[in-house]
């Protein structure tokens, strides 16, 4: 069976501001959950940032460690907690961001945008969930580029997405 690589960001557990904030459903976790459960064991999750906001152990704990599928962890600006804490905790990789090549495409993957530098083809992250790019102007003035692809739960009925799927939906590959 192929490996497959799947993709999700900003989970926010334990972040109930998010329901009202971002139209969340009252249930997105279990959503999140659910969605998470149906990924398998020799399959890869790269999760692009903000795992939680507060409860850190008991998620870890209750959803994290429990998955057996190869869990990537791209820190995004609520993970505070040392790469080992992460290591320790369910996941088996830790970094800012990483970059390889998939589908004949360089792909750059951060919790935030990353400024274009002819380094890689595409960069997907998360972080701007479905809030209007006005909210977030000041950020990406100076980054915003064509190379960039968002990633939001909100957009994916918070459930993983595959690399593949996610790439061909954005016409970013055939």
């Amino acid at each position: 069976m192929k490996r497959r690589i799947w993709l999700i960001t900003d989970t926010h557990f334990n972040h109930k501001e998010l329901i009202p904030d971002c139209g969340r459903p009252e249930n997105f976790e279990k959503l999140i959950y659910k969605g998470l459960n149906l990924i398998g064991e020799k399959d890869i999750l790269v999760h692009l940032g903000d795992i939680c906001v507060g409860g850190d152990r008991q998620v870890h704990e209750d959803i994290i460690k429990p998955l057996k599928f190869t869990k990537i962890l791209v820190r995004g600006n609520h993970d505070g907690k040392s790469d080992n804490w992460y290591l320790n905790h369910g996941w088996d990789f830790v970094c800012e961001r990483f970059q390889d090549t998939y589908f004949g495409k360089r792909i750059l993957f951060s919790h935030m945008p990353i400024a274009w530098n002819e380094d890689y083809d595409i960069n997907i992250h998360g972080h701007f969930h479905n809030i209007n790019e006005k909210y977030h102007e000041p950020e990406l003035k100076a980054i915003k580029n064509s190379y960039q692809t968002l990633l939001a739960v909100e957009y994916t009925e918070y459930e993983p997405v595959l690399l593949e799927k996610f790439l061909q939906e954005k016409n970013l590959i055939d």
